[in-house]
């Protein structure tokens, strides 16, 4: 069984409330849990909550590790800034080059950087304050999907914090110099990478349905020569929802602790 506890956190440098909703294995007491930290938090959890009505059910997965892999996981849904110019700012750590919308070339990276230096510095210490977590990178993960791929990979790579990244259905095509070239400036030794794609992906009608799939054979390929621990999943009929990521969690979460893959 999985419990949802919720907080209000407020956040120093976005200046703003942020919603978080947290899912806690029942038999809790005298556990230490790893962490699972979500972007996009209102679509992680529940179908009531999620943007669009559908959600990614990752408490009933977590829940499933817990009873068939004896792994306790807490994971934490980080609740997005709602807008779609606020969720642009929010997950934007490069200027786009290829807008979806007019709109977003209004968006401003330093929300992002904000945003990413309060996850680190103010909801991690909470969590690990109010929850019996183990407290370093190894035990922590951090997963986000399309533009929000984008957020957690800098997340992992730019911050010492997470050892795990989970990049879904990874929207690098925004921006593919800069992120490239973010990319040849750091260190990725000891970084273990998790990408997922599905070969029926369009997010918007202006995009060629080839470019989530041929951008993440391009990031799989340049993680490969640079010798890091990638994996990555194609899904032959995944489409860019929440409905085909949902399949797609646990495979992250075996490449975590088995290097296998498990589907249930």
């Amino acid at each position: 069984m999985i419990m949802i506890e919720y907080y209000n956190i407020y956040l120093p440098k976005s200046k703003r409330e942020v919603k978080i909703e947290v899912s806690v294995p029942r038999y809790k007491n005298n556990i230490k849990f790893d962490t699972f930290y979500f972007l996009d938090g209102q679509n992680a959890f529940k179908d009531s909550h999620a943007a669009f009505g559908k959600s990614i059910n990752a408490a009933k997965t977590l829940g499933v590790v817990a009873r068939t892999m004896e792994k306790r996981i807490l994971g934490v849904a980080i609740y997005n800034s709602g807008s779609d110019l606020g969720r642009i700012n929010e997950y934007t750590p490069f200027k786009i080059d290829n807008p979806a919308d007019p709109e977003w070339e209004r968006h401003e990276t330093i929300n992002c950087f904000n945003f990413c230096d309060d996850l680190v510095n103010t909801i991690i210490p909470f969590i690990e304050l109010k929850y019996n977590t183990y407290k370093d990178k190894n035990h922590r993960f951090i997963y986000g999907s399309s533009l929000a791929a984008i957020t957690s990979l800098y997340l992992g790579i730019n911050y010492d914090s997470f050892n795990y990244v989970a990049s879904f259905s990874t929207a690098s095509f925004l921006f593919e110099d800069k992120f490239y070239s973010f990319l040849d400036e750091h260190t990725l030794k000891n970084k273990n990478i998790f990408l997922y794609v599905g070969r029926k992906e369009s997010s918007d009608g202006s995009y060629d349905k080839e470019l989530y799939y041929n951008s993440s054979m391009k990031l799989y390929k340049y993680l490969k020569d640079k010798k890091v621990r990638v994996r990555l999943v194609v899904d032959n009929i995944g489409e860019h929802n929440e409905a085909t990521w949902e399949r797609h969690i646990i495979d992250f979460i075996n490449f975590i602790y088995f290097d296998d893959i498990l589907y249930v």
